[in-house]
C-alpha cells in the first residue's frame, strides 16, 4: 500500500494584546527572517501588517501556494491564515510587525455592523507591493516609528493605524462602499489625515 503523506502541522501563535491599548510592535535589528524554510505553518490570533525592510524571499500559504517579496512590500495577514516567510537563499531579509486586532481597537470607530473580514479567495491580496501604495507604506512606518518612541502617543498611533486599515481594505477591494465611521468626541481623536501630515510633513522614513 502506497503511504500516505503525512499532514501538515499548522502552529497557533498568539499574541498577547493589552486591553488598554491592544498593539505589538516587534521590530530592530534582531528581527530578521531566515532563508531556511520552516516545515510548519502557522497562524495568529490577529492581524499581521509587516514592514520588509531589505533583501527578498517568499510567503508560503497552504497547498503550498507562494507569493515572491522584496524590500519595500508590505504584507497583510489576516488572523487565522497559515503561513510562513523565508528569505531567498543565504539573505536575512529585516522586517517590522505591527499586531493588532481591529475589532477592538476600532470598535468606537465603525458602524456596530462593520464586516471587519478581509479578503480570504486570494492570497495576492495579502501583500502591497512596494510603489502600489505610497499611503499604506507611510502609514505603516509612521505607525512604526511612533511606537518605538521613548513615550509614544497612543491615539496617534491609533489614529495611523486606522487609516491604515481602511486603505488596505480598499486595495483589496476597489469597489468597496465608502465607510462612514463614527464621529469621535471631541478631543478624543483629531481628524485622522490632520494629524498624520501634523506630525510628518516633509518627512522622509527610512527602509534599511
Amino acid at each position: 500500500m502506497p503511504t500516505k503523506k503525512p499532514k501538515p502541522i499548522v502552529e497557533y501563535r498568539n499574541y498577547y494584546l493589552p486591553s488598554s491599548f491592544p498593539v505589538l510592535l516587534l521590530t530592530g535589528d534582531n528581527w530578521k527572517i531566515s532563508d531556511v524554510r520552516s516545515e510548519h505553518l502557522h497562524f495568529h490570533n490577529c492581524l499581521e501588517v509587516g514592514i520588509c525592510h531589505t533583501d527578498s524571499g517568499t510567503l508560503e500559504f497552504c497547498s503550498a501556494m507562494t507569493i515572491p517579496f522584496s524590500a519595500g512590500d508590505v504584507t497583510c495577514i489576516p488572523r487565522n491564515i497559515p503561513h510562513t516567510t523565508y528569505s531567498a537563499r543565504y539573505t536575512k531579509s529585516r522586517w517590522s510587525y505591527l499586531f493588532f486586532d481591529p475589532r477592538l481597537l476600532f470598535r468606537d470607530m465603525l458602524p456596530p455592523d462593520f464586516n471587519y473580514s478581509m479578503i480570504y479567495d486570494d492570497i495576492h491580496k495579502y501583500l502591497i507591493p512596494a510603489g502600489s501604495s505610497r499611503r499604506i507604506a507611510l502609514l505603516a512606518e509612521a505607525a512604526v516609528e511612533e511606537l518605538s518612541a521613548m513615550n509614544p502617543d497612543h491615539m496617534l498611533v491609533r489614529s495611523y493605524l486606522f487609516v491604515l486599515y481602511m486603505e488596505i481594505i480598499r486595495f483589496q477591494n476597489p469597489k468597496t462602499q465608502n465607510i462612514q465611521p463614527k464621529i469621535p468626541p471631541p478631543g478624543k481623536i483629531s481628524v485622522l489625515f490632520q494629524e498624520f501630515t501634523q506630525y510628518h510633513t516633509g518627512t522622509r522614513f527610512h527602509r534599511g
